[in-house]
């Protein structure tokens, strides 16, 4: 890198590492990479975190492949709308739920094919009627431990749940055991937190990848509301009490 380069990144605050409420920090230069040409500071300060995090979770927990079936949970949330892109980009089936119209437009926007209310709709019955019965290969908790409990009996036997928070200790049922369902857990911040450099380096690579994706067009993330670093309490209520769509960005000045 030059002075004046244009670079992202994610800082975890963990670690070694400092937070992100701040007007500058300083890194290893192997952790950044040049910021896709087509996004602004918004945009490159509102992805890694997330990208990194539908990455971890579709391709490496879940190695999800082409022509495989995926419920994605809050396919509209900051992970969620990135985690319906890329397994679109894998080829997948893309099933996903929303809390209102105007999130299932927006995930069908992103090429979600099939969007469940869950307020409006029974999730179980819809799941197994778009599979045939069969269930899903891979479902994706984003939201906690009641969507990891209700996504149980809708993965295929063999098939794989992954989550990214931590689910009570209750919810590991023999329901999981008898369709041998794999169990994977995804934090993206855990290399930061251990020091593992092999695994930095992977998430470097991941927003390499996925910022050609962004230059491209394949790949777009939305920021759905800018606040200033003072109104960070305000943006910490709107992600807990589920209003927000996409991602909220702090900025510094």
């Amino acid at each position: 890198f030059q002075p004046g380069d244009k670079v992202w990144f994610c800082h975890g605050g963990l670690g070694r590492e400092q937070g992100n409420y701040a007007q500058f920090t300083v890194l290893e230069e192997s952790r950044a990479e040049f910021m896709p040409a087509r996004i602004n500071y918004p945009q490159a300060g509102a992805t890694p975190l997330a990208l990194i995090t539908a990455w971890e979770a579709l391709y490496d927990r879940g190695r999800l492949q082409e022509g495989q079936t995926v419920l994605i949970h809050a396919g509209a949330g900051g992970v969620g709308h990135l985690a319906v892109q890329l397994a679109k980009i894998r080829g997948a089936m893309v099933i996903t739920t929303v809390s209102n119209e105007e999130k299932a437009d927006f995930v069908r926007s992103l090429g979600a094919d099939a969007v469940i209310n869950y307020r409006t709709q029974a999730l179980d019955k819809t799941v197994m009627e778009l599979t045939g019965d069969k269930g899903v290969d891979l479902a994706f908790d984003t939201v906690g431990p009641e969507a990891f409990r209700q996504s149980l009996p809708l993965i295929r036997e063999y098939g794989t749940i992954v989550t990214i928070l931590d689910p009570e200790q209750s919810l590991i049922t023999s329901e999981a055991r008898n369709r041998n369902l794999s169990i994977a857990f995804t934090l993206m911040l855990t290399p930061a937190l251990k020091d593992l450099n092999d695994a930095l380096e992977h998430q470097g690579e991941i927003l390499r990848l996925g910022g050609e994706w962004m230059s491209e067009g394949r790949l777009k993330v939305e920021v759905s509301r800018i606040l200033q670093l003072n109104e960070a309490p305000v943006a910490h209520k709107l992600i807990e009490e589920g209003h927000t769509l996409g991602k909220l960005v702090l900025m510094t000045g």
